[in-house]
């Protein structure tokens, strides 16, 4: 997904990366609708904007569709965190209330960070699956000191 594509040779090239059905917005959006005109407008930066205007407009199969044996509970959170625009996805502090976490959630073992996090992968102005690779293999690391170098 942006910026990360499937070829690097046709990096700006938009309408070749949204040709391909394994393109991971591609599934995103065969399964939940492309994005309304405003969700798209609301996008910060001008190139991915532009990107996504180059996938075909669909509706999507739905969450229902593809996960029929999942509980109404499971589509309804997904529902409710898989919004293409942020600001109308719900908040975490709402979400850990769903009654999905009923029977697993320890509030008292919870913690809130100080400030908002940041990932350093987020700042790369060129990430490419190398690096991106490499950097979820650092984090893991802090969690897992024995995982084996790449």
């Amino acid at each position: 997904c942006f910026p990360l594509s499937p070829d690097h040779k046709h990096k700006t090239d938009y309408r070749y990366h949204t040709r391909g059905k394994h393109d991971q917005l591609n599934m995103i959006f065969n399964l939940l609708g492309t994005p309304p005109k405003e969700d798209i407008e609301q996008l910060e930066r001008e190139d991915a904007r532009r990107y996504i205007q180059c996938f075909a407009p669909r509706d999507g199969e739905g969450l229902a569709a593809k996960f029929p044996f999942a509980e109404r509970e499971s589509h309804d959170i997904l529902d409710k965190m898989l919004r293409f625009n942020p600001k109308q996805r719900e908040q975490v502090v709402n979400l850990l209330e769903h009654p999905l976490f009923g029977e697993i959630r320890e509030p008292q073992k919870e913690t809130t960070a100080d400030g908002y996090i940041t990932l350093e992968f987020e700042k790369e102005p060129d990430l490419d699956e190398d690096l991106l690779r490499q950097y979820f293999c650092q984090e893991i690391r802090k969690y897992h000191p024995d995982m084996p170098e790449m």
